[in-house]
């Protein structure tokens, strides 16, 4: 019988699978516990925000939960990842269960299931009886029952692995004391967030149902109510998380590729895409005056949008490394592609991945927001991808990059503004920001001359030659600068103007490809750092003064 339970064991290890045939089977899981949920509570009729952030909630935790057990069991059995996944998936089946449970057990008096609610003094009894009592509220039976299940199988599995029964019980106890965190999660927050102001040991029940059970506001954005704040709440912090360990967890399996990834993640026009963001959020406390809180959960929510822009913006360099190769075989040798550090079908696979958790996790915040980064992915590929590939076209790709770095303003803009909206972002701030980007953008292409030219890609160097193509991009950036002025109608900016338009101008011309401090490859960084003094100034005297 034992051999039998090996062989079955050795057999699920080893199933045939992918990446997509993982996701699709966990995306399976999921849809399969929410549709369990919801036909158990009779198909009541609710809005489809409601059910987004039901599924999405789902999503993270169970994810989130995934790979914390996928880790440990890793760590503790010594496992490849793929057997532990296996192994993981089938487990996961008992996630679908709990609600029948449930309606089995308690159907016949009212029962709401979610996270235990306790105080830090009261953990301990929690811990050493299984939850305590009240199992119609919190830790239901179904949540027990499949608390239980996991631990038993683990247990069973360690021994299996190990055959050694000590072993076998440390791991079932430490998974146990897994679950126990993870099912307390909302009580450990309050207790860590509010025990400054009132001491660990003074944080209550009510305090952690008046941090998660509020309905929430997201900056401008009312969202949500009792019914599922916990839900909207808790995902904003699984998600971040999630992204922390999924980053913790490629840099120790895959650091070779991860850190070339990172690399190759062109760091100004990343930070470049963030400050984007951040300045149309600005604009819009500047121009609307709106006063909303920044609590523990914006910082959250404005954290997931930051990543999300920060994967739309990767997941286009993913496309555009793809159709770049023959450029990058001359000017950028270093590629991921280039160097061999990833296969093809495994760069595609990370452009689709960033692309939809970029979408996903902002979605969780702001539909508004998602939609703006889906609409950002599509210039992306026009831009990038055949048939149309707009960047060979000189003044047709200044614009198309104009209108992306405008949609991500727009997009923090929305998110912070009352009608969520850009109604109220002045026209003069939009003419002058499309134009300056319009002038200003071309200064990356410099350090593509020569694959430019191969590949046909018509930039001002390649067209006017490299210092008249330097000379037209610089008086671009200096027309920019005094544009600044005309536009926001402050004298006071004009000499400043002028003289950080000239030094930008000067910048770009005296680069050379290689060979002194100023190169076309890191003109972009001297730049980037006059800007940065012209929005401090910029500040200064339109919005403080």
């Amino acid at each position: 019988m034992f051999q039998k339970l090996v062989n079955l064991v050795e057999k699920i290890e080893k199933t045939p699978t992918n990446f997509y045939l993982w996701s699709l089977t966990f995306l399976s899981i999921i849809f399969a516990r929410v549709l369990m949920e919801n036909w158990l509570g009779k198909m009541i009729n609710r809005s489809g925000d409601y059910f987004f952030h039901h599924f999405s909630y789902t999503l993270v935790f169970f994810l989130l939960s995934y790979l914390l057990f996928l880790a440990f069991l890793m760590k503790k059995l010594d496992l490849k990842i793929k057997a532990a996944s296996n192994v993981m998936l089938w487990g996961y089946l008992i996630i679908i269960f709990p609600p029948l449970f449930d309606f089995i057990l308690l159907n016949d008096r009212p029962y709401l299931s979610f996270y235990g609610i306790y105080s830090l003094s009261e953990m301990p009894y929690r811990f050493f009886t299984f939850f305590g009592d009240s199992p119609d509220y919190g830790m239901t039976y179904g949540v027990r029952i499949e608390i239980a299940f996991t631990v038993l199988a683990l247990l069973v599995y360690g021994f299996i692995k190990t055959r050694n029964k000590i072993k076998a019980l440390i791991i079932s106890i430490e998974a146990y004391l897994i679950l126990f965190f993870l099912g307390t999660f909302p009580s450990w927050m309050t207790i860590l967030v509010r025990g400054f102001q009132k001491g660990p040991l003074n944080v209550a029940e009510s305090d952690i149902v008046q941090l998660f059970f509020p309905s929430v506001r997201l900056f401008a954005r009312s969202t949500g109510s009792y019914l599922n704040a916990l839900s909207i709440k808790l995902s904003l912090v699984y998600g971040f998380i999630l992204f922390l360990f999924v980053c913790w967890g490629l840099y120790v399996l895959y650091r070779k590729q991860f850190l070339a990834f990172l690399k190759n993640a062109r760091p100004v026009q990343l930070g470049y895409h963030i400050g984007l963001l951040l300045a149309g959020m600005f604009l819009a406390v500047a121009f609307t005056r709106i006063n909303w809180d920044l609590n523990i959960f914006n910082i959250f929510a404005l954290l997931l949008v930051m990543v999300s822009v920060a994967f739309a913006w990767l997941a286009s360099v993913v496309v555009n490394d793809i159709y770049d190769k023959k450029i990058d075989h001359l000017t950028n040798q270093t590629r991921p592609l280039i160097v061999k550090d990833f296969s093809n079908e495994a760069y595609i696979t990370t452009g689709v991945v960033l692309f939809a958790v970029s979408i996903f996790f902002s979605a969780m915040v702001s539909p508004k927001v998602a939609f703006l980064l889906m609409a950002y992915q599509a210039l992306a590929f026009l831009y990038s991808a055949w048939p149309f590939r707009l960047k060979r076209f000189l003044g047709v790709a200044s614009l198309v990059s104009s209108i992306a770095s405008l949609l991500i303003l727009f997009a923090g803009f929305i998110l912070a503004a009352p009608m969520e909206d850009i109604g109220q972002l002045p026209t003069r701030i939009i003419w002058l920001l499309g134009v300056a980007f319009i002038f200003c953008l071309p200064i990356k292409d410099l350090k593509d001359i020569k694959g430019d030219k191969a590949d046909g890609v018509m930039t001002f160097p390649v067209v006017f030659g490299e210092y008249w193509g330097k000379v037209i991009i610089g008086g671009g950036i200096f027309f920019a600068y005094v544009f600044s002025v005309i536009a926001f109608n402050e004298k006071k900016l004009l000499l400043w103007a002028l003289f950080l338009g000239g030094v930008s101008f000067w910048l770009v011309v005296i680069s050379k490809e290689r060979g002194q401090k100023i190169t076309n490859r890191n003109v972009i960084w001297w730049a980037m750092g006059v800007l940065a003094i012209y929005i401090f100034l910029l500040w200064r005297f339109v919005f403080v003064s």
